[in-house]
């Protein structure tokens, strides 16, 4: 849900991620990707944790020939031959894909709260709640073209445009007040509940209220970092295959476990909950599991190449 994109994209999966989406070798908007997973990934979607939506029950026309998921709160996006594929709670038009979209060429895609965003041959697409012509949530000047990835939050996102973060939307928190520094030179984008991040030559680059510490960014995450994941109201990064955390606490999503210590390729983080993915194709959860969302199934124990966190649930590529 709330997932790091990268503007440099792995080409395997394609020439191209949240509301509440990854090494630099890794993802594809909202996506986090594995740099060499086995066996080689088919396409097909895995998904567990809340399912009161049908979020954790992806169509048959995602069992196949996917490059990219995001999960947002309660919805899903896929990425199949250029096209989004949308399931999930259909409130809001969250699962009205535009027409011009299902005719395919899209390289970009992530799911937010209650919206949705995509990238067609550079020009950001968004439907859902607030997205409208004139609404607050609709995509604002200069994201027409040259646009390589976007991030959807709770009520804001983000594009990378030329390595620079345009910001739009809900913004009375300072979610949408770029830095001088985030506006050349980034490589990836992550847009939290109420907060924002970029990456920027290996240094992490955070701003929003900082009400639980998600944006005091530790001397560790200044340098060497890459890959990064915002969740509602905490932060991850992961630097030389090991899985680092700030922010909120409370349901104990920064208390890593040991096998996120190294060999970690792609990180993913939800509401409460985090995700990472081994480089052996391994998929490891922890802490907030009232919903299952933290206990990898065993279809997710091996060959996943790409994963994306939702805000109760998880998607998985393999």
């Amino acid at each position: 849900m709330f997932t790091m994109t990268l503007r440099q994209q792995n080409t395997r999966l394609l020439t191209v991620s949240a509301a509440l989406c990854i090494a630099l070798t890794t993802t594809v908007n909202g996506s986090a990707a594995a740099a060499s997973a086995e066996p080689e990934p088919t396409g097909q979607v895995v998904a567990w944790g809340s399912n009161y939506y049908g979020q954790s029950t992806p169509p048959a026309s995602v069992q196949s020939g996917v490059t990219a998921v995001s999960g947002g709160l309660s919805h899903a996006l896929a990425l199949k031959d250029g096209v989004p594929i949308a399931w999930g709670n259909d409130s809001m038009d969250k699962l009205f894909v535009p027409i011009e979209l299902r005719r395919g060429g899209v390289t970009a895609i992530s799911a937010g709260n209650d919206h949705s965003l995509a990238v067609k041959n550079g020009k950001v697409w968004s439907w859902g709640e607030f997205t409208e012509p004139g609404s607050f949530l609709a995509p604002p000047p200069g994201t027409e073209s040259g646009v390589s990835a976007v991030s959807a939050g709770y009520l804001h996102s983000l594009a990378l445009k030329d390595g620079k973060v345009i910001a739009w939307g809900y913004g009375s928190h300072g979610e949408t007040r770029v830095p001088s520094a985030a506006e050349s030179g980034v490589d990836a984008i992550s847009a939290g509940m109420y907060f924002s991040l970029a990456l920027k030559n290996g240094e992490v680059l955070c701003w929003g209220p900082n009400n639980f510490g998600e944006c005091n960014v530790p001397e560790e995450a200044m340098a060497g970092v890459t890959a990064i994941a915002a969740g509602s109201t905490f932060t991850l990064a992961l630097k030389n295959g090991r899985v680092i955390g700030w922010g909120n606490n409370n349901y104990h999503q920064l208390d890593m476990p040991i096998e996120v210590d190294d060999h970690v390729v792609a990180i993913s983080a939800g509401s409460q909950h985090s995700l990472a993915l081994k480089d052996n194709g391994e998929v490891i959860g922890w802490w907030y599991d009232k919903q299952g969302q933290s206990t990898v199934p065993t279809v997710a124990k091996s060959g996943v190449s790409i994963i994306s966190a939702g805000g109760y649930f998880n998607l998985a590529v393999k």
